[in-house]
C-alpha cells in the first residue's frame, strides 16, 4: 500500500489514500477512484462520508468518455454487503441446482467460506406416499433394471390416486373458512379414511423407526443420493454435504416445539399442533408443526434443522435456493424463528426463482435429471435440420461468449506486450475494468443478469477490435496485452456462470464448430 501512495503522490495526488480499505483497493482498483470522488463529493456538497460513498456507482455506457469510470452517475440507495453460506435445495431440480451453484462460486469468488449443501426431501409424508405407491405398484424386476425411473413411474401413479382426496381435503378446508368453522375439524373426515390413512400410517411408522418402511426408505435414499451425485457430476457441480429431513434429530425437534409452547407461539387445534400467524404480524395462514396422527411436519424439521446447523457451521448467512412456489413456507418459517431468535433469523434468505417453465409441457411428468440432457442432445444431432438464420450464435448467449473466448485464446500465441492506444481497443479496456464493479453488483443482488449482460459488451467490444474489412487483424504487442486481459476477464466470468471455456473443454469434443 505503501509503493501505491508514493505512485499517486507522484502523479500529484493526495495522499494518504481517503476513506479506503487496503483490501478493498487492492481487489478492485476502482475503488481508489472512488475515495478520492467521495473526498470531492464531501467538500462540494456537505454530506458525510458514507452518504458519498453510497451515492456512487458505476456507468453502463462507455460512450460517456474515460471519465463516466471514474465519476459514475449518482445511486440513492445500495444493499449492504452480505455473508455466504449456500443451502441448495432441489427445489425445481435443475434450475435451482445451478442457480445455487453460481452463488456459491460468487460468494467464492468475494473472499467467503461458502459450505455447500443439498438438502434432500428423505422423510415425511412424500416418503410415506411413495412406500403406499410401493405396495400397489412396486416391482423389484423394475427396480433392478432402473431404480429411479421405477421410483418415479410408482410415485407418478399413487399420486394420480390421491389427487381426488387431496382436493376433497381443500374444498372442505375453503368452505369451513367462509363459513368460519374450523378447518382442521371439517378436514379431518376426509382424512381419516383412504389413501391419506395410508399415507399419514406409513409416515408414522417411518419417525417410529419400524423396520420395514425403514429398509424401504434406506433403499430409495441410497439410489436417488446415486443418481443425483452421476447428475451434478455431468453439470462440473459439487456438494460439500448431502443432507435431508431424516437426519433432523427428534430431541431438537422437541427443543423447537418446547420454545413454542413456551413463548405461546403453538397451540393445539383438532389434535394436530400449529401456529396462527396472525398472532405473528402475517398473512401465512396456519403453519402446522404436527398433524393429528403425530408425525412431524416438513416446517417443524427445517426449524430444527436451522438450529442445527447453526450449532455446526456458526454461519454468517444460509442462503435457501428454492422455487417461489415455496414462498408461503419460508414466510412461516422465517416468521416463527423471528419470534424465538431474531438474530439468527436475520442470517436466512430465500432466493426464489419462478416455478413456471415450459420443461412439463416438453417433457411431461416423472422424467430423471439426466432425461433433460438426452433431450439436449437429441435437439443439438439435429442442427442440419434448422434454419441457418435461426441456429446462428448471435446477441447474448453464453456460446457467443465461450467462442470469443475460444478466439481470443487462439489468437494470443507468442506475442510481446507493450503499451496500446486505438479507439476500439481503448474502449474495450475501459469495459474490462468494470468487471470487479460488475461482480460486486451481482454479490449484492444475487442475480445473474448483470454478469451476462455484461458479457454482452465484452463481446460486441472484442467484435469490433477483430472486425478488419482490409484483411486479416494485425496481433500488435500492445493488442496481444489486451486480448490476454479479455481472456482472463472472459475465463473468470464463465467460470462464475459454469460455463467451461472452449479450450479446456474434452479432447475428443475439439472439433465441436464454434463461432470465428
Amino acid at each position: 500500500m505503501d509503493v501505491l501512495e508514493q505512485t499517486l503522490a507522484a502523479l500529484g495526488l493526495e495522499t494518504p489514500i481517503p476513506n479506503v480499505e487496503v483490501s478493498k483497493a487492492l481487489a478492485n482498483p476502482l475503488n481508489l477512484y472512488r475515495a478520492y470522488l467521495e473526498r470531492v463529493l464531501t467538500e462540494i456538497s456537505g454530506c458525510d462520508h458514507e452518504t458519498a460513498t453510497k451515492s456512487i456507482q458505476w456507468p453502463n455506457n462507455i460512450d460517456n468518455g474515460d471519465l463516466s469510470i471514474v465519476l459514475p452517475k449518482l445511486r440513492p440507495r445500495a444493499k449492504a454487503q452480505e455473508v455466504a453460506f449456500e443451502l441448495m435445495d432441489k427445489g425445481k431440480h435443475l434450475r435451482s441446482t445451478i442457480i445455487g451453484a453460481f452463488l456459491a462460486r460468487l460468494y467464492d469468488s468475494m473472499g467467503w467460506a461458502v459450505t455447500r449443501m443439498n438438502f434432500l426431501g428423505d422423510w415425511g409424508k412424500p416418503i410415506a406416499l411413495l412406500y403406499v405407491g410401493w405396495q400397489r405398484f412396486g416391482s423389484e424386476a423394475a427396480f433392478e433394471a432402473d431404480a429411479v425411473g421405477h421410483l418415479l413411474d410408482v410415485y407418478h401413479k399413487i399420486d394420480e390416486l390421491f389427487q381426488p382426496e387431496q382436493a376433497a381435503s381443500k374444498q372442505a378446508r375453503d368452505e369451513a373458512v367462509k363459513e368460519g368453522r374450523d378447518e382442521s375439524e371439517a378436514q379431518q373426515e376426509i382424512e381419516s379414511k383412504g389413501i391419506f390413512t395410508e399415507r399419514n400410517g406409513a409416515s408414522k411408522k417411518l419417525e417410529d423407526g419400524d423396520d420395514e418402511v425403514n429398509r424401504f426408505w434406506s433403499r430409495v435414499r441410497e439410489v436417488v443420493i446415486a443418481d443425483y451425485q452421476s447428475f451434478y457430476d455431468t453439470l462440473g457441480i459439487r456438494f460439500d454435504d448431502y443432507s435431508g429431513e431424516s437426519e433432523v434429530r427428534a430431541e431438537t425437534m422437541a427443543e423447537v416445539e418446547q420454545m413454542l409452547k413456551d413463548k405461546n407461539i403453538s397451540e393445539e387445534s383438532a389434535g394436530a399442533w400449529m401456529v396462527d400467524m396472525t398472532k405473528l404480524g402475517s398473512k401465512a395462514g396456519h403453519a402446522i408443526i404436527r398433524d393429528r396422527s403425530g408425525s412431524s411436519m416438513y416446517l417443524l424439521r427445517d426449524l430444527a434443522a436451522v438450529i442445527e446447523r447453526s450449532r455446526k457451521y456458526s454461519f454468517d448467512k444460509m442462503i435457501y435456493v428454492v422455487a417461489s412456489d415455496n414462498s408461503v413456507h419460508f414466510t412461516q418459517m422465517f416468521k416463527i424463528l423471528e419470534a424465538l431468535d431474531k438474530e439468527l433469523a436475520d442470517k436466512l434468505h430465500h432466493v426464489k426463482f419462478s416455478e413456471v417453465s415450459k420443461m412439463g409441457a416438453t417433457l411431461g411428468k416423472g422424467y430423471k435429471p439426466s432425461f433433460i440432457f438426452d433431450k439436449c442432445e437429441e435437439a443439438m444431432s439435429s442442427l442440419s435440420e434448422v434454419d441457418a438464420d435461426k441456429a446462428a450464435l448471435m446477441g447474448r448467449s453464453g456460446p457467443i461468449t465461450r467462442a470469443l473466448g475460444h478466439t481470443v485464446t487462439t489468437a494470443l500465441s507468442d506475442q510481446e506486450f507493450e503499451v496500446l492506444a486505438e479507439d476500439d481497443k481503448a474502449n474495450l479496456l475501459r469495459i474490462l475494468a468494470q468487471y470487479p464493479e460488475v461482480v460486486n453488483a451481482a454479490f449484492n443482488s444475487l442475480e445473474t443478469s448483470g454478469i451476462v449482460t455484461y458479457f454482452a459488451s465484452v463481446t460486441e467490444q472484442v467484435s469490433d477490435c477483430l472486425d478488419e474489412e482490409d484483411g486479416e487483424v494485425a496481433i500488435t504487442s500492445g493488442f496481444a496485452a489486451l486480448l490476454e486481459a479479455t481472456r482472463i476477464v472472459l475465463k473468470n466470468g464463465m467460470t462464475l456462470l459454469g460455463l467451461k471455456p472452449v479450450t479446456e473443454l474434452p479432447q475428443e469434443r475439439a472439433d465441436t464448430p464454434v463461432a470465428g
